[in-house]
């Protein structure tokens, strides 16, 4: 299918959110360019928990069935946080309370990200064309071409797009060759991550209750530390995290770029179960049976950006804008960086897609998508920080059982009834009220 828009788009980074993104936009006549620097589509071993409002993205945009379908027999089986004492006996601290999100189809996705990212691969349409081993060096405005933006790879090769996205992830060449100082705003968190994947027929071995296993995530909640696990691939499989914070430590600037390659390191079960030696026996006998732990050195976006779009110089456009951890990064204490990401392209996906949307005011439509986007990944991310507070005791009511469920409350809720066709109505608005589209027309909603 020849491509029906006047202008093109590249996608640095083929990971979900950009996978994503470009499914949307080629859905809509344009022809999308994706360069991945790895040799194939593919990611880390580890789950993903997609909340209703992604979920309801992935609906909006046409392709949620086609990936559940494609993701290993995954469906949405993610029910209501359970939060309890990391201590023994475990008992119960908060229980999120029953809502319109206690039915399978309102509620989440608890996902293989391999699997995830596979089944997206499988459903890009026809206008999308991949490249691999292709790591992006440089950004620019083209020489031969008003308005278009040249990237440059790392084996010498180029290309021209109207439109440039940067789905490069947290360690974003596409943000720090286009935003700079402005952009350089990653940090370590103070946050280690000990995760793994666990079958569950293993825990059932090792002597955890079925109880344990039913399709809801838990929380196991200590002094700076806390363990958190949910099921994937239809409760096959839990995926678990336990993370420990240096609150003295913490939201330092990382050091240079070459200490990147220790943000992920092998650890033994013996190092892991030290480090969480005042849990109980549940939350032990979990982390017992993760086979192969690794430790994540967690950094983030902090404070979070100001703005995904590239700056607009006197008499020059340069249209490259920023989605998914890029542009907003984030600890993972609310599950929703990914989500906040499919948020991103799903808003993205409708303007470009929008029948007024034309090479000449693609300057227009990123600016719209920056003003409805950076308040919503802003408020995520701080968010999701004072979530890690309040399950490692520094949330604004304390440490006690009872100042931790005061501050846990309903915390998910601005998080998960985001309405996003809010958000591409009111971009729309705004590029009406300017001038850039004609009023009569409405967005594709």
């Amino acid at each position: 299918m020849p491509a029906q828009r006047d202008f093109s788009v590249a996608i640095v980074g083929g990971g979900i959110v950009g996978l994503i993104c470009a499914i949307g936009i080629a859905r809509a006549g344009v022809q999308v360019d994706v360069f991945e620097t790895a040799s194939r589509y593919g990611d880390i071993g580890a789950g993903i928990g997609v909340g209703p409002t992604a979920v309801k993205c992935l609906e909006l945009m046409g392709i949620l069935d086609e990936v559940v379908a494609r993701s290993q027999g995954q469906g949405p089986s993610m029910r209501l946080f359970r939060f309890t004492r990391g201590a023994d006996p475990h008992a119960v601290i908060y229980e999120y309370p029953p809502g319109p999100y206690t039915e399978n189809e309102t509620m989440g996705l608890g996902l293989h990200r391999a699997a995830f990212l596979e089944a997206l691969s499988r459903v890009l349409p026809p206008l999308v064309k991949s490249h691999f081993n292709k790591r992006c060096v440089g950004i620019e405005s083209s020489a031969a071409a008003a308005d278009c933006v040249l990237l440059r790879f790392s084996d010498d090769s180029t290309h021209e797009a109207d439109v440039v996205f940067g789905a490069d992830g947290i360690k974003s060449t596409v943000r720090m060759k286009v935003f700079g100082a402005m952009g350089d705003r990653l940090v370590d968190t103070g946050t280690r991550a000990y995760r793994g994947l666990i079958p569950a027929q293993r825990l059932r071995d090792a002597g955890i209750k079925d109880e344990m296993l039913r399709p809801w995530p838990r929380g196991w909640l200590g002094k700076d530390q806390h363990i958190i696990s949910y099921p994937i691939q239809d409760g096959s499989i839990h995926n678990v995290v336990a993370f420990s914070t240096d609150f003295a430590n913490a939201m330092v600037p990382p050091g240079p770029q070459s200490s990147w390659t220790t943000w992920v390191t092998p650890v033994t079960r013996e190092e892991t179960l030290e480090e969480f030696k005042n849990f109980g026996r549940d939350a032990r006998t979990m982390l017992q049976c993760i086979e192969a732990p690794s430790k994540w050195a967690v950094h983030g976006l902090y404070p979070p950006l100001e703005t995904y779009v590239a700056a607009v110089g006197e008499g020059q456009r340069l249209n490259v804008a920023l989605i998914g951890d890029a542009a907003h990064a984030m600890l993972p204490h609310l599950g929703s960086g990914a989500g906040t990401g499919i948020e991103d392209a799903y808003v993205l996906s409708s303007l470009l897609g929008h029948p007024q949307t034309r090479r000449r005011n693609l300057s227009d439509v990123l600016r719209a998508y920056d003003q409805v986007r950076v308040p919503r990944g802003s408020f995520i991310a701080s968010a999701s920080k004072r979530a890690g507070d309040v399950y490692e005791g520094h949330g604004p009511s304390g440490p006690s059982d009872e100042g931790r469920r005061k501050d846990l409350d309903l915390q998910w809720e601005p998080i998960w009834r985001h309405d996003v066709r809010a958000d591409v109505a009111d971009a729309v608005g705004m590029l009406v009220k300017s001038g850039a589209f004609r009023r009569e027309e409405r967005a594709l909603l």
